[in-house]
């Protein structure tokens, strides 16, 4: 599953879909069969929400080129408003397209299109304002380019619209170094079966701090990871320290 992008939601969407912007379409294209898309081609996909698959169809418009010959390719994925999709975020977001709802940023709502294993399918992830993406979900956008993350930040785009840029480079580094061990338990948890699985976990949330330089990065294992998430322990930088409100505390056992 790879980010495409993130929209707020307004009352278009249960009318006529939604734009994909210019810098979304080379993700998008990569999940379709045949690439991207020519100008002017429509093209069948389809679109998981809320555990349904829905039929929509991804357009490029049509527009004159010897008109507009600077113009970008706009692309679309569009249905109509008495398609089964739109009745389902109608049903999800049934407050932000009230009439007459004004919300506050705190209350304004959100979803991310994401890419699937299975070509020229894509799923969309509800979710609330921004500030309140879910920590894990947004550990697996992970894809960076260098040991400093120049990009990681929150981005105005399209007005209200904000996405969170983060790659995935430096986690694969670190999970190298630490031969895809846990830092906490010093364990490599899926060595017997032939498989790697240690995962990136932000000791500073990244929903918070938007910080995902090396520093701001813990290798654990998947175990440890969803146990730090459910018990929000406390991490000591100096002694390299994880204190849980029961009063358990663990340390590290691996910090190169």
């Amino acid at each position: 599953m790879n980010f495409i992008l993130q929209k707020e939601i307004t009352a278009s969407l249960l009318n006529r879909g939604f734009a994909i912007p210019t810098k979304a379409q080379a993700a998008l294209a990569e999940n379709l069969s045949g690439g991207a898309l020519a100008h002017g081609e429509k093209r069948a996909i389809k679109i998981i929400l809320g555990g349904e698959i829905f039929d929509a169809t991804l357009t490029s418009i049509n527009f004159d080129r010897q008109k507009n010959p600077n113009h970008s390719d706009i692309w679309q994925i569009v249905y109509s408003a008495n398609n089964p999709i739109a009745r389902k975020f109608a049903a999800i977001f049934a407050r932000s397209i009230a009439a007459n709802f004004k919300p506050a940023d705190s209350e304004r709502e959100y979803f991310i299109l994401n890419t699937t294993d299975t070509k020229n399918i894509f799923s969309v992830e509800p979710i609330g304002a921004v500030g309140s993406l879910d920590e894990v979900f947004v550990e697996n956008l992970l894809e960076i380019p260098n040991l400093t993350d120049a990009n990681a930040a929150l981005v105005e785009k399209f007005q209200l619209e904000k996405i969170r840029r983060l790659n995935r480079e430096i986690g694969d580094y670190l999970k190298r170094e630490y031969n895809f061990c846990c830092q906490i338990c010093g364990i490599n948890v899926g060595k017997i079966y032939g498989v790697n699985v240690a995962e990136c976990h932000h000791i500073d949330y990244f929903t918070r701090s938007l910080n995902n330089d090396a520093e701001n990065l813990l290798i654990i294992c998947p175990n440890h990871h969803r146990l730090i998430h459910a018990a929000n322990p406390t991490f000591e930088r100096e002694e390299k320290i994880f204190r849980y409100p029961n009063g358990v505390e663990e340390k590290l056992v691996l910090n190169c």
